[in-house]
């Protein structure tokens, strides 16, 4: 053996030799890479190609593109795309056209049977004027149709010359059968929900008049009637009457059909409500002069200032100067609510409750605005002292949760009912039937289209039933064929 050659050990896996190789000469040495599997089978060419294409009448730049499998597509130029799923809006055209062609086949008049003076309407176009070949596959985008496809068409097309094949020897059919308007009545009628009946048709046309229409200003008034039906506070934000969702299921919310709508009757609204309070607050103030000075205390007394501070830094306020209220009395009233306001919140809030509660149900009940409260309780301390926001929450829950008013209470009332009274109550009662009416009218327009929809339907459901029964292929023909055959 020559001197200077390396004597290679025994390497009987690659792997062995692999680390042999790496620590004889490690910078030369790579371990092999893994090559991919490479994939063999060639890519699927497109074999199913169009051959002719259909102009869609009512719809411009739209094809319905035959291929040579007999397959169909539709195919928009606008857009340059193809569709496999034809679009909704396209069925009914291309159904005219299937008509069409099964009575072209036929020997038919092309135009259809449902119309009398045989004139050729869009829906049934001239096939042969619309017609074209196909002379270049560029201007459609290009259709895979894989080896499974064409494997599945095969073995549809043996299943169907099979089929034929035993159809041969079945009896011959009675033929298609026609249904008439009467029978589409018919079914429509046992239906029940979507049926057809022209005695209650004529029924509802009735009802539906000499009704009574609601004008722009019945619409506002019961928008009106609704925001004091759920007793809203007008000082509170529009936001909120949204936020909340009391009125959203109301049938009054949506008598105005636009938000813009709503939130201007809205605020005319709650003007409304805020000037009468403050006329009838201002009558009471007038009647009694301790009450202006109450109102005065709750926005502006504070547990910093002492009397004489606070008399000094509202010294100009009108409700001070009032002769008809002597300091003595104003310093005591000021005393009393500062003692107060130094108490822990939850004492203040539980005081509040307990006044509420022992208030009568002729008094404080179910009925009561929380916005406007009778006058013992707003110009109670156990009241004032309670802040807005923490307190109006707490009067309103409380009012929810107290009965009615009792019925003989309600009864003087309506015995103490003046004119204006009387005839803003009647008004309402005609806004509300003119709703009525609105709302009826509007079920018995759901009601008709739904009965137009079914009969559309079934309408439709016989003449795809006229198709197929136009495409079956008699086997007259085939039975004098193989009789010829025989002999």
């Amino acid at each position: 053996m020559p001197t200077g050659v390396p004597v290679l050990p025994s390497l009987p896996t690659p792997a062995a030799a692999n680390a042999f190789m790496a620590q004889v000469n490690p910078q030369h040495f790579q371990k092999p890479k893994r090559e991919a599997p490479k994939n063999d089978r060639p890519k699927p060419q497109p074999i199913d190609k169009p051959r002719s294409q259909v102009v869609i009448p009512g719809h411009d730049g739209w094809y319905l593109v035959y291929t040579k499998y007999k397959r169909r597509f539709v195919y928009n130029t606008v857009k340059g795309a193809s569709y496999w799923r034809i679009p909704d809006k396209l069925k009914d055209a291309i159904l005219e056209l299937d008509k069409a062609k099964i009575r072209a086949e036929a020997g038919l008049d092309p135009s259809p049977n449902t119309n009398p003076q045989g004139k050729t309407g869009a829906g049934a176009p001239n096939l042969a004027s619309q017609t074209q070949t196909v002379e270049s596959d560029s201007e459609y985008e290009e259709i895979e149709v894989t080896d499974d496809e064409n494997e599945n068409e095969d073995d549809e097309e043996d299943e169907d010359r099979d089929t034929k094949r035993q159809r041969t020897e079945e009896p011959l059919d009675n033929g298609p059968v026609e249904f008439t308007e009467e029978d589409i009545l018919l079914q429509l009628q046992a239906m029940g929900e979507g049926g057809f009946d022209s005695e209650q048709h004529a029924d509802d046309e009735w009802a539906g008049e000499g009704q009574e229409t609601l004008s722009e200003e019945d619409s506002k008034a019961l928008f009106w009637d609704m925001l004091d039906d759920f007793k809203i506070n007008p000082f509170s934000p529009w936001e909120k009457l949204i936020d909340d969702g009391k009125v959203i299921d109301d049938p009054r919310y949506s008598i105005l059909h636009t938000t813009k709508a709503r939130k201007e009757c809205w605020d005319a609204w709650t003007r409304e409500k805020i000037r009468i309070q403050k006329e009838r607050r201002a009558t009471e103030e007038k009647q009694d002069p301790k009450l202006a000075y109450i109102s005065f205390l709750a926005e502006h007394a504070s547990v910093k200032l002492f009397w004489p501070e606070f008399k000094r830094k509202y010294r100009k306020e009108s409700c001070m100067g009032d002769r008809n209220l002597s300091d003595k009395d104003r310093e005591k009233l000021y005393r009393e609510l500062i003692s107060r306001l130094k108490m822990s919140q939850n004492q203040r809030k539980s005081d509040l409750l307990a006044l509420l509660k022992a208030q009568p149900v002729t008094v404080l009940n179910s009925l009561t605005d929380p916005s406007d409260l009778p006058l013992q309780l707003r110009s109670h301390m156990h009241f004032i002292s309670v802040e807005p926001s923490i307190r109006d929450p707490l009067v309103e829950a409380l009012i929810q949760s107290l009965p009615p008013p009792p019925e003989g209470l309600s009864k003087t009332e309506d015995l103490q009912i003046d004119e204006a009274t009387a005839k803003a109550q009647e008004a309402r009662r005609k806004r509300e039937k003119a709703l009525k009416d609105s709302e009826e009218r509007a079920e018995f327009e759901r009601r008709k289209q739904r009965r137009e929809l079914e009969y559309s339907k079934q309408v439709l459901k016989q003449e795809q039933i006229e198709i197929e029964a136009a495409m079956q292929v008699g086997k007259h023909g085939l039975h004098s064929q193989l009789a010829k055959d025989r002999q």
